[in-house]
């Protein structure tokens, strides 16, 4: 007989409240009008660990469980199909199709092979457990980290392989791909050693293994053995799937490999012009020689130390093989195709801005070409500059990406095609903007020849992790903006955005913190009567997650929704303040006033995946206020017309080593000797 009393708990984790007005929320008690008796809410506030899910698991009557948060994504008809589906048998799980990204238009056209199985999130979310499953499984693997919870419940039930259901879920986020994961300090191993010839399970937990490894880069030291991950990658043979992590985790692609083979203990890491880098692994020591120290970092009572070396591209293993092709092995000349390109559907950035010098300069590389989507607004702009535009992405650009000597972009992308990467080619990196985080878990993940800073204080940091690749020039777009500067027009606002509020409903938006402190701003009467008086404008740059929210802020006759872009906007600005951006170093570069608005400073940076790196207090190049009415009083008693002398200096030492009359100049010298 079909199951008509509850059949399903949903454990939503919520730590703010309830937003009964969210798409996720809505959904979910949507399906009430159908299954009114078969599923029941049931609202937690603290972060789900593995304890909390076995106290749950002992506390809920129903025969299934879904984790869910209150940042996730659901479809439309996620709830009716899974209820659907468990009303009618007894199954020990039940998952929809989970992506990490937005969720598509239509469930049924992902396809379900290896790609999908390596890339989706393993965590327990948006899966339906059998509840009484689940606790006969914790009481044995209860010792593992909430985040492995699915993978040890699978391979304690033996599920080699599980069929999704054609509706979806999305975690919303990619940040653990780039970041990694964290598991509790008590974690002592990541999976229990149960053998399971899946290969659908063998790529979710190589997968596990990246993301654990490249979390530790950052947490620096845990319970976990090094004999536990070397029997794991044994027990379920991971180091036969190393070619799913090179692409996004290639210092723990090599790291498992020297985990493999610990006799082993230097890997090559980037193919480079004069020299290539290698990691250096070692446990317990040191290794002699003239190396980099990146990281020491402790599993367990074992200790890994992780270094950088350069070496003559003559010692590259495979140097010369004749099947191996060797893509510096042309010179860069004339007749070399070189790719420049700034976002996919935004130009107007470093990228641009250099190849305009750079074609005008030396208009004997007839081969240089910028790539752009050509739905881009900026496409008819670039083509009337003259501009020799190839649509990005496409079967062209991968085609001229395979004949390049050279990419020159402000944006790393995963571009790889036919054997050729940026692993093994030349690829100049001109970044979007200056580093004030500690970014140097982020930085050795990216494959570069060349990392374009700016100042001596960024360089110094750079130096640290990438000697060889560092070139402090500055970033071509300062240039223009010191070149095209206009007289002072207006005020700019430019905050920046909390990743937290991406699934925010609009009430819940128009209640949080960050939209009170901003609006509050932009209608404040005593701004807007110093406005009104002196004749001045107050332009606001959203971000662009914040732009499909403009129309819930104040803006006025003075306080205007600015469409102008981030050069323009900055290039006419007698002031720029904003909360945490780093973009209004564009206008400290050129000597225009700045200041920071920092209401939220406790929670944002306990939030931020990246430690700071430079202390706004002490560092920043202007004024920091933290109360509504210091800031309003320094706008308009026009405290931020007065010279600081200080200020001065700090902006000296911070751009120390820029000529602004030749980074473009320095970047191109830079270009034509690799």
């Amino acid at each position: 007989m079909p199951v008509t009393e509850p059949l399903l708990t949903i454990v939503l984790e919520a730590e703010e409240g309830l937003d009964r007005e969210s798409v996720l929320y809505r959904r979910i008690v949507a399906a009430r009008l159908r299954y009114e008796n078969l599923f029941v809410l049931h609202h937690v506030r603290e972060p789900l660990t593995t304890g909390s899910v076995a106290r749950i698991c002992e506390s809920i009557e129903t025969r299934y469980v879904v984790f869910l948060k209150a940042s996730h994504q659901v479809s439309a008809s996620y709830v009716t199909t899974m209820v659907e589906y468990l009303r009618t048998r007894s199954v020990y799980l039940a998952e929809p199709v989970i992506y990490t990204g937005a969720l598509p238009n239509n469930v049924e056209t992902t396809k379900i092979d290896d790609a999908y199985q390596y890339a989706r999130d393993t965590d327990i979310f948006g899966i339906a457990f059998n509840v009484r499953r689940l606790q006969d499984a914790l009481e044995a693997v209860g010792d593992v980290d909430r985040s492995a919870l699915y993978l040890a419940y699978r391979l304690y039930w033996s599920i080699a392989e599980v069929k999704p259901q054609k509706t979806g879920f999305s975690v919303a986020s990619d940040t653990k791909a780039a970041i990694g994961l964290q598991v509790a300090p008590e974690t002592s191993r990541l999976v229990p050693l149960i053998p399971l010839a899946s290969k659908q399970m063998r790529l979710h937990l190589t997968r596990y293994l990246a993301l654990y490894l490249r979390g530790m880069r950052a947490q620096k030291a845990g319970n976990v053995s090094l004999a536990h991950l070397r029997d794991l990658i044994h027990t379920y043979r991971l180091a036969e799937q190393l070619t799913w992590v090179e692409p996004l985790q290639p210092v723990e692609a090599l790291w498992i490999q020297w985990l493999v083979t610990p006799e082993v203990t230097s890997f090559l890491y980037k193919q480079l012009s004069e020299c290539d880098a290698y990691l250096d692994f070692a446990e317990g020591r040191t290794p002699p020689g003239p190396r980099i120290p990146l990281y020491s970092l402790q599993f367990g009572g074992d200790t890994v130390t992780i270094h950088k070396s350069y070496r003559p591209r003559e010692s590259r293993p495979g140097y010369s093989q004749a099947d191996s092709y060797d893509f510096y092995s042309r010179p860069i000349t004339p007749s070399s195709t070189i790719i420049f390109f700034d976002r996919p559907l935004q130009a107007d950035d470093n990228a641009e801005h250099l190849y305009e010098y750079f074609t005008t300069k030396h208009p004997e590389f007839t081969e240089a070409c910028f790539a752009l989507n050509p739905k881009s607004p900026d496409w008819e702009r670039l083509s009337g500059k003259g501009f020799k535009l190839i649509p990005i992405f496409t079967a062209e650009f991968y085609e001229k990406f395979l004949i390049s000597d050279l990419v020159v972009s402000s944006q790393i992308y995963n571009i790889r095609y036919k054997g050729k990467s940026f692993a093994n080619s030349r690829f100049m990196y001109l970044q979007h903007g200056i580093q004030l985080n500690d970014m140097t878990d982020w930085v050795l993940s990216k494959y570069f020849d060349v990392f374009v800073t700016t100042g001596q204080l960024e360089a110094d940091y750079m130096r640290g992790i990438a000697p060889a690749e560092t070139l402090n020039s500055g970033l071509p777009r300062f240039e223009a903006l010191a070149r095209e500067g206009t007289a002072p027009q207006h005020l700019l606002f430019m905050p920046t955005w909390r990743f937290n509020l991406h699934q925010a409903s609009t009430e819940l938006f128009a209640r949080s913190g960050y939209f009170r402190a901003i609006d509050a701003v932009l209608t404040d009467p005593a701004l807007l009567e110093f406005l009104e008086d002196t004749g001045r404008t107050l332009q606001v740059k959203l971000h662009p997650n914040v732009e499909k929210r403009s129309s819930q802020f104040s803006f006025s006759k003075n306080v205007i929704r600015s469409g102008l872009s981030y050069r323009e906007a900055i290039a006419s600005a007698e002031m720029v303040f904003t909360d945490y951006s780093s973009a209004v170093l564009d206008a400290a570069f050129m000597g225009t006033p700045i200041a920071y608005y920092h209401w939220d400073a406790p929670e944002f940076f306990r939030d931020q995946p990246y430690e700071g790196r430079v202390d706004y207090l002490q560092d920043g190049l202007g004024p920091v206020v933290t109360e509504h009415d210091q800031l309003i009083t320094h706008i308009v008693q026009e405290q931020y017309l007065r010279p600081e002398k200080h200020f001065e200096k700090r902006r000296e030492r911070f751009f120390q080593g820029v000529d602004p009359t030749r980074i473009n100049a320095k970047i191109v010298e830079r270009m034509l000797s690799l």
